[in-house]
């Protein structure tokens, strides 16, 4: 008996991997199963909104490195192909590395997004007052 795909496991994976070069504390996902039952998947940084100081109220959104290696290398994971996709408005309106493969036998195209989703309100918010960031809401859709 085949267990079906396992998000949370996916997205534990690649979370392992990603480090933000400054204080965030959440990713925003996107996933859906396809009519072929080809998991699609996107992983985007989240946009934060800056409150107190001289940027309060400003938009901004955290830069970030994911070790691919290590993400190719998890457990479970394997990869047939990948690439890399630079915006184009007619296109691709974010850039992304796009990642075709299977993990634990399950087939997923995987979309890393390298800048937050265009048009997406911020997730959280960066109170330079207090020195915390703090969820504004859930950051995972279907």
């Amino acid at each position: 008996m085949t267990i079906g795909f396992d998000i949370s496991d996916f997205q534990a994976a690649v979370e392992k991997h990603w480090r933000y070069h400054n204080k965030c504390q959440n990713l925003s996902w996107a996933h859906f199963k396809r009519e072929d039952g080809i998991f699609e998947i996107e992983a985007a940084p989240v946009y934060q909104s800056v409150f107190g100081g001289k940027d309060d109220g400003k938009k901004v959104w955290v830069g970030f490195e994911v070790c691919l290696t290590d993400l190719f290398t998890e457990p479970g994971m394997q990869i047939e192909a990948f690439g890399c996709v630079s915006y184009c408005p007619d296109y691709s309106p974010t850039p992304s590395i796009p990642i075709r493969g299977t993990f634990r036998e399950h087939p997923f195209v995987f979309r890393l997004m390298l800048e937050p989703v265009p048009g997406s309100e911020p997730i959280e918010i960066v109170d330079t007052l207090k020195a915390e960031i703090r969820t504004i809401r859930e950051t995972h859709h279907e």
